[in-house]
């Protein structure tokens, strides 16, 4: 069994390296841990039962902080980074005329209300998604 365990660490290492995503990372000490019981007079049903338990074990203690480390890392690129923000009102927003335009960043977006109101020039807009290549938007002080 000391050369199963071996072909699983690495295996581990091998596909650990080839994702993103932390899958089998918790079956790496797993697998170590059952490698050492190969040099003992342990038998395989066991060392196949510790790999499962410690694996399982270190999943469901460590996976949801992980998760949450990696994903508080993400931050928001191109035109997501707009959602939220508020911007000015460049050209009336009138849905049946399919017209409006803001000004966010120094660029000019085509822009839609999210109610279908008209929005007048000027007023204080945030954004609320972005569809293809028009915001969402709805006057600034509205609520949800």
């Amino acid at each position: 069994m000391t050369y199963a365990w071996i072909v699983v660490l690495v295996a581990a290492v091998i596909i650990e390296a080839l994702t993103a995503e932390l899958m089998v990372i918790w079956f790496f000490p797993a697998a170590l841990v059952s490698l050492v019981l190969s040099f003992f007079p342990v038998p395989w049903p066991v060392q196949v039962l510790v790999f499962l338990l410690v694996g399982t074990a270190l999943l469901i203690a460590t996976r949801p902080l992980c998760r949450r480390f990696i994903e508080g890392r993400k931050v928001k690129t191109n035109s997501r980074a707009n959602i939220g923000k508020t911007c000015y009102v460049t050209e009336e927003i009138n849905n049946l005329a399919e017209q409006g335009e803001v000004k966010l960043g120094g660029l000019a977006w085509s822009a839609r209300s999210e109610s279908g109101a008209t929005i007048a020039v000027g007023t204080l807009v945030e954004v609320l998604e972005i569809r293809g290549v028009k915001l969402i938007v709805r006057v600034a002080n509205e609520q949800k």
